[in-house]
Order: C-alpha cells, then sequence, then structure tokens
C-alpha cells in the first residue's frame, strides 16, 4: 500500500491524525470513521493503555520509518502542580517541547529489537503493537485472534472480496508465532449468502440492466417526498433450505461508504423456513445522513439522530421501515401460498408475525381442532370471547384516503351473548414501541370505520357481533405517509337480555 502524504510542520500528515488527534474534523468526508474515535479500542485492549506504533511512509520523497509509544488513556490525574489529561507519548524531545517519533534507521532497529513485524525496508505501512493486552476471561493469546479474526469476517467481509482488483484489505492474523486463519467470505456457509447478493448489488448498481439470477432480488428503497433512492436492498433465498443455526439468518447487512458494514437488521421469516439474507448498499448522496445517524460506535442507524427540517420526511427512518416491509410482504404471500393442513406452518408463522406487529392476539389463521363440548351436559364452562388477527393487514384507497385494513375475527364466548370489539392505532416507533404523544403538525392514524360480513362500512366506536361468530371483520384506519402504525384490539361480552 502506497501512502504519500502532505507534511504538515515538518510532520505526516496522517501520523498527526492517528497519533496527535482526538476526533475528526467534519471537513474530511466519509473517508474512515466518522467521529476519529475508533482507534480507542487500540488503548482499551491493553491492560495499561500503551500501544508503540510503527510507520513507514513517502515524506519529502524519502521513505522514513517513524517509531512512538502512545498512551490513549482517559483518566486525567495530577502530577504535582500540573494537571494531565491522560494522554502521553514517549519519543525524543522535539524543537516545540513536544514528543516526537525516533525517526530513519533507528526506528527500524527499535522495533525489531521490540518484536514488532514491521513492513520491509523499500514498503509502505504501518504496525501497532498492543502492549500487555487484555486477556480476561480468554485462556490464551490464540482464542483472542481468533475473535479477532472472527469479528473481522463479520463486520468487513465487502473488503475481503476479491471483485477483480484484489482484496480491499488483505487480512492476516498470528499468535505466538502461528497462523490465525479468517475464513473466506465465498466459502462460509452464512456469509457466502450476504457476500454473493453483495456482488449482484455491485453489478446491478454498475449496470442497472443487470438482472441477476434466479435466487436474487433488487428491490431499490425509494422515497416519495423528496423523490429519491436511498439504497439498494438485494436480498436471496439460500441455496440450502437448511437452517445454520446461525443469528444473522434473516437480517439485511447494512452498508454504506466505506463499506463496512453497520449493523445486521432484522427481518420477517419466511413461512417456508429457508433462510433469507439480504444487503442494503446506500447511494452516495445519502452517506452522510446514514452516517449522521450512527452513535460513535458505528454499530446502527438511529433514524432520532438523522438531522431533517422540521416536519420533514426522515430518510432513515423511511429506508429502515421499507426494507422490514419488504419482508413482511413476503411473508404474507408464502403464508398465503398454502391451505389447509398443508400450511398450519404458515399460518403459525403468520400468527406470530400478525401479534408482533399489529398487537392482536390469538392463534392466528390456522386451522383449529374441533370442540366435542357443545351441548355435552357437565362440559367445562366456555372460555371468554377473544380477538385474534387472522391475516396480516393490507393498504387500500377509501375515497382519496389510503387506509390500512386489519381482518380478525373472534373466538370463545357463552353462545348468544352479545361481544363489543374496539380497537385503537398509534404509531409505532424505531425501537419498535408506541408514540407516547402526537408529534406536532404529524398526521396520525385515525379510525376510518369498520366492513361488515356484508361489505357495508360502520362508523360506530365499537362493533357488536352475537356468539359465537365466524365472520371475518375488518377494522380500518388511516395510513399516514411514511409512519409504521400498529393496531390494538380488545373485546367485552355481555349477556344478552333477548335471548
Amino acid at each position: 500500500m502506497r501512502a504519500d502524504v502532505s507534511s504538515v510542520h515538518g510532520e505526516h500528515r496522517d501520523f498527526v491524525d492517528f497519533i496527535r488527534n482526538l476526533g475528526r474534523s467534519t471537513s474530511k468526508g466519509l473517508e474512515g470513521g466518522t467521529y476519529g474515535l475508533g482507534k480507542g479500542v487500540l488503548y482499551r485492549a491493553s491492560q495499561v493503555g500503551l500501544c508503540l506504533i510503527y510507520s513507514q511512509a513517502h515524506h519529502n520523497g524519502i521513505l522514513e520509518p517513524r517509531l512512538i509509544g502512545v498512551s490513549g488513556g482517559d483518566g486525567d490525574y495530577d502530577d504535582g502542580a500540573s494537571r494531565y489529561t491522560g494522554r502521553n507519548w514517549w519519543g525524543v524531545p522535539g524543537e516545540d517541547g513536544i514528543v516526537d517519533p525516533v525517526v530513519g534507521p533507528d526506528a527500524r532497529h527499535l522495533a525489531e529489537r521490540l518484536g514488532m513485524r514491521i513492513p520491509k525496508e523499500d514498503a509502505t505501512g504501518t504496525s501497532i503493537m498492543v502492549i500487555a493486552p487484555d486477556f480476561d476471561g480468554v485462556k490464551n493469546g490464540r482464542e483472542r485472534v481468533t475473535a479477532i479474526a472472527e469479528a473481522a469476517l463479520k463486520w468487513a467481509w465487502p473488503h475481503a472480496l476479491d471483485l477483480g482488483k484484489g482484496q480491499n484489505i488483505r487480512f492476516e492474523f498470528t499468535a505466538d508465532g502461528e497462523i490465525v486463519p479468517m475464513a473466506d467470505p465465498l466459502s462460509h456457509p452464512v456469509y457466502r449468502e450476504f457476500a454473493a447478493a453483495y456482488i449482484e448489488a455491485r453489478r446491478r448498481i454498475l449496470d442497472p440492466g443487470h438482472e441477476g439470477n434466479w435466487q436474487t432480488v433488487f428491490t431499490p428503497i425509494r422515497m416519495q417526498r423528496p423523490k429519491l433512492t436511498s439504497g439498494l436492498l438485494t436480498h436471496r433465498i439460500s441455496t440450502t433450505p437448511v437452517s445454520t443455526g446461525s443469528e444473522l439468518e434473516n437480517t439485511v447487512a447494512l452498508l454504506r461508504d466505506p463499506r463496512m458494514v453497520v449493523k445486521y437488521l432484522s427481518v420477517a421469516a419466511q413461512p417456508n423456513g429457508i433462510p433469507v439474507f439480504g444487503v442494503f448498499v446506500s447511494t452516495p448522496g445519502m452517506n452522510e445522513k446514514f452516517a449522521l445517524s450512527e452513535p460513535v460506535t458505528h454499530d446502527d442507524w438511529v433514524y432520532q439522530k438523522a438531522a431533517t427540517e422540521r416536519n420533514a420526511p426522515n430518510p432513515v427512518r423511511i429506508t429502515l421501515d421499507r426494507i422490514r416491509e419488504t419482508f413482511r410482504i413476503l411473508s404474507a404471500q408464502g403464508a398465503k401460498a398454502g391451505s389447509g393442513i398443508a400450511s398450519k406452518g404458515a399460518a403459525r408463522v403468520s400468527a406470530a408475525l400478525g401479534s408482533l406487529l399489529s398487537g392482536f392476539s390469538g392463534t392466528g389463521a390456522e386451522e383449529q381442532e374441533a370442540s366435542n363440548t357443545a351441548g355435552v351436559a357437565g362440559s367445562r364452562r366456555p372460555r371468554k370471547a377473544s380477538i385474534r388477527q387472522i391475516a396480516d393487514s393490507s393498504l387500500d384507497f377509501l375515497g382519496t384516503e389510503v387506509v390500512a385494513k386489519y381482518p380478525f375475527s373472534l373466538s370463545g364466548g357463552r353462545p348468544g351473548n352479545i361481544a363489543e370489539v374496539r380497537v385503537t392505532a398509534r404509531v409505532v416507533t424505531e425501537s419498535g414501541g408506541n408514540e407516547s404523544s402526537s408529534p406536532e403538525r404529524a398526521a396520525m392514524p385515525r379510525f376510518a370505520g369498520w366492513v361488515t360480513p356484508g361489505g357495508q362500512r360502520s362508523l360506530e366506536e365499537t362493533f357488536p357481533v352475537t356468539v359465537p361468530n365466524e365472520d371475518v371483520i375488518i377494522a380500518m384506519f388511516t395510513q399516514p405517509a411514511d409512519t409504521a402504525i400498529r393496531v390494538t384490539a380488545s373485546v367485552e361480552e355481555f349477556e344478552n337480555a333477548g335471548s
């Protein structure tokens, strides 16, 4: 790797950034970390917060070795009358009174004596030695390095792929002189699915006419206000219809530049049980918005952190919702594909998802065992009437308004009694909770009425039915744009005075 850098007060610019500075300038764009705090993990890995850093880079036309010790501690302390920040450097005194690195042949010789693995004399690069690494809870160094290799595979597999010009990063791990291998993403039973989806996504991005193979589905994630595409969702059905047992099944790897995995977003499982894997690659114009939504650990997209104008749509939230909705629709379609006994498994998944997404309780749209207690003397007391959602919600037009329809049915109850059904809707936050209050000027879901079994519309607040009842009743709510809503239902049973 070549590292030609400009000079700043006689020092390498990259040296100043990496050794001296904490944080980063916002003028540097998104090349590397957004906050410039990632290097802190190196010091945290040391029991004494100390690292030795050796580099070889071109400076004023000469390949110059440099070596310095750095303490990245964050604990302030006093020494006599002086206050210190906890950050220290070990090297040679500089003309300005600041510690400078050892340079030239002396730096290379000292690094070799300290046992550091450093670049060849005619090569550029950087080597970092963590002093007194923290092995708490780990039996030996090999286990720690193995964990690092597994983490590199999980979060940086896009850079380990050879896409025609070699790998972006060549990963090598050793412990006590022995090589610790990192799996090839394309041969790993789980990461090969993400890698294959990413390769197809990249081809589609470079060539919009690329169709992909039979396993791959491309879904551009678009917004309406303003009209723009936030990225490309690419998912594929696993070639092996057997669960790997991995927690990464049914997830989407979220990527932005520089193409590190930010998070694996969980999505709805498919009723057939075959795992689904996907990648989402943001468009260049959205990189900054996604980056600014991330915490300093870069492990999530938190839509509340995304800066938007007052009452403007939140592109981060919309993107995450659209990704989840894509797989919810696939799951619902799969659940409806079967019927009868063969569809029980799919119905159970549909019931579980319906309960999770819409707040209904019940057993779902699966066949129930017939009761043989009806009309039999001494049979157990009929259970109280309960409400259950029997299918996923769907969107429709009511005049000029978009409404969401929630189908449900009753079960149980004492024959002849009246059951009154009531429904409410709330906006769902990104964390899965309910919006506690209505944001200023934000549209909220509004009850739009019931659709009776006969196809009529009723605007009554509650819907009365006589028990037992096997009809499908539909509750409608207006669907605010770019908003996820959750509907909950309750039922109250009354004795029918006329029976």
